[in-house]
């Protein structure tokens, strides 16, 4: 096979320019000698008409001139001339006399004069020589735009061929590398063909990389589903975070453990936009700033009004490059354990009272035995009547300190849940009812929904017995007009409130009020509201005090969603 080379293929390409620029060359002169004729042609044709009408134009003031029966020649005889041959003026020399003139005297670089001599005597016609201008100036304009642009396209043949040719001899090289011509194939077509292999190539390579694309595509979406169902089945909450704090991803979990909305599209936006200001936003926001590794880390967040707590861990993501970009924040919701443990605590704090009350309680017991029975005996005798009215009064005094003895005992008193499925509304209602009727001095307001838990009927009453009993009586207390407010709610979990608008107190003795014998009542021993605590938290619930002084007061009982907790001993 005979090696390819460009210089067979670019020789033709410029003998077929150069032929093509001959070619117009040619036919630019042809067209110019044209139009020269055509011009010296017109040229012509304008002076045979002027000579042929200053041939007439003499011949009548001659004749005219030689009339003897007719008026003198004069200038409305020259005008008449003048206007009917189109001349443009006209000046007759008489032999004797001044010069009769019509229309233009003066020549100019615009006007032509042709002389003529007549028998009457010398004329001189002057004609527009402008049409005549005219056609020679676009012949002169004509000849020099064709000779410009001649000059101009040769000159750009001759500086632009190596560009035009320069591509195509590029190719022809390259197609040498991708195989030898045969002898009885020239240039063009080898390019032609050696172009078509390539596309047909190329068409190939972009079916195989469509279908890899495809494939790719196809993992990359099944690597997407699967992420998306890993991030959905996790049960503890996640965010994705990038470098500059904004959120990438979030999963179900973690809307449900801080209350936000599923609705609420949260990709792209920063972290106090989205978790505000507190302390779970703060740790997140180092964990980025300072790119941290956190293990379980208790850390608080309130929203929408609720406080919950949780176990924070913190990834920093790097990439292949070392290039930081972003943190992983795992975490799980702690609030549940955090009020297990409370109540595990406030239990065993429960059991500590309630053994060292009932040891007391034992002693006091045996000894206030005691002194009745020397009391009882001490009143038989004949005494006078001071001593029998002293033995009274510390006979009185005695059975009041045995009635405090004995509701320590019921206090410390173990006991055991008769759990049965009850409304606690239904329960709030009759305990209501009950003290109403006792009481109406205190109206009691009741908004109670249907709250279904699972408890112990008699125990429950008792608890709300002396709560409610006690709301009553601080409104009373104060004297105004005041009323009680009972409000129970089934969601989120089971929750009633009770609050009033008597007394309160000072929110600092909420934890001692929850004490044996701690109240501010002058007739109260103070076991009501923690014996209603013990019987909540029997029932794997919280009893919670909040007031203020002379704004009331509220106690708050919640009940775990799935109701007791099954048969407690305390």
């Amino acid at each position: 096979a005979s090696r390819l080379t460009p210089i067979g293929f670019r020789r033709d390409i410029k003998l077929f320019l150069a032929a093509l620029a001959g070619f117009l060359v040619v036919i630019i002169l042809t067209l110019l000698v044209l139009l020269l004729n055509m011009t010296a042609t017109a040229s012509d044709q304008l002076r045979e008409r002027w000579r042929l009408s200053t041939e007439v134009a003499s011949d009548e003031i001659a004749a005219y001139s030689a009339a003897t029966n007719g008026p003198p020649l004069n200038k409305s005889t020259l005008d008449s001339l003048r206007a009917r041959y189109q001349i443009n003026g006209i000046i007759f020399h008489p032999p004797a006399g001044n010069p009769i003139r019509s229309g233009y005297d003066l020549v100019d670089e615009h006007s032509e004069l042709l002389h003529k001599q007549s028998p009457a005597g010398p004329i001189d016609f002057i004609f527009d020589a402008s049409q005549l201008q005219g056609i020679q100036r676009l012949f002169r304009w004509t000849a020099g735009i064709s000779l410009a642009s001649t000059m101009l396209a040769t000159l750009l043949l001759v500086f632009y061929l190596p560009r035009i040719l320069r591509p195509i001899e590029e190719m022809l090289a390259q197609a040498e590398s991708l195989g030898d011509r045969a002898p009885h194939v020239d240039e063009a077509q080898y390019l032609i063909e050696t172009f078509r292999s390539s596309i047909s190539t190329l068409k190939i390579q972009e079916r195989e990389l469509k279908r890899l694309h495809e494939l790719e595509r196809t993992r990359a979406d099944d690597l997407q589903r699967i992420t998306a169902t890993l991030t959905r089945s996790l049960t503890s909450g996640f965010i994705a975070l990038d470098q500059s704090r904004k959120v990438v991803d979030i999963n179900q979990a973690a809307r449900e453990i801080l209350h936000l909305s599923a609705d609420d599209d949260v990709s792209g936006r920063e972290i106090p936009e989205v978790f505000g200001d507190g302390p779970f936003a703060e740790r997140l926001r180092e964990a980025i700033d300072d790119r941290q590794n956190v293990s379980r880390v208790e850390v608080a967040h309130s929203s929408g009004g609720e406080v919950v707590t949780v176990g924070l861990t913190t990834v920093p993501l790097m990439g292949e490059d070392e290039k930081f970009l972003g943190v992983i924040a795992l975490f799980a919701d702690l609030t549940p354990i955090k009020l297990l443990e409370h109540r595990v605590r406030d239990m065993k704090n429960l059991a500590d009272l309630g053994e060292i009350s009932a040891g007391i309680a034992h002693e006091f017991r045996n000894s206030l035995a005691t002194i009745l029975g020397y009391i009882r005996l001490a009143s038989r005798e004949q005494l006078p009547e001071g001593a029998s009215q002293r033995l009274q009064k510390a006979e009185a005094e005695a059975a009041l300190l045995s009635g405090a003895v004995e509701g320590l005992l019921n206090f410390a008193r173990p006991m055991k849940l008769d759990n049965s499925e009850l409304d606690l509304g239904e329960v709030v209602r009759e305990v209501a009812e009950k003290i109403r009727d006792q009481s109406e001095a205190v109206p009691i307001n009741m908004d109670l929904q249907p709250t279904m838990i699972s408890g112990d009927r008699g125990l429950l009453t008792r608890a709300l017995e002396n709560v409610v009993r006690n709301a009553v009586e601080s409104v009373i207390a104060r004297g105004e007009n005041g009323a009680v407010r009972l409000r129970c709610r089934p969601r989120p979990w089971p929750r009633l409130e009770i609050s009033d608008d008597g007394i309160g107190f000072d929110p600092d003795d909420a934890p001692r009020l929850l004490l044996p014998f701690q109240s501010e009542k002058p007739s109260g021993m103070g076991l009501g509201l923690p014996l209603a605590r013990k019987i909540v938290l029997l029932h794997g619930g919280t009893l919670t005090l909040n007031g203020r002084p002379g704004a009331g007061a509220t106690v708050l009982m919640e009940f775990p969603p799935e109701g007791a907790l099954g048969n407690r001993k305390a």
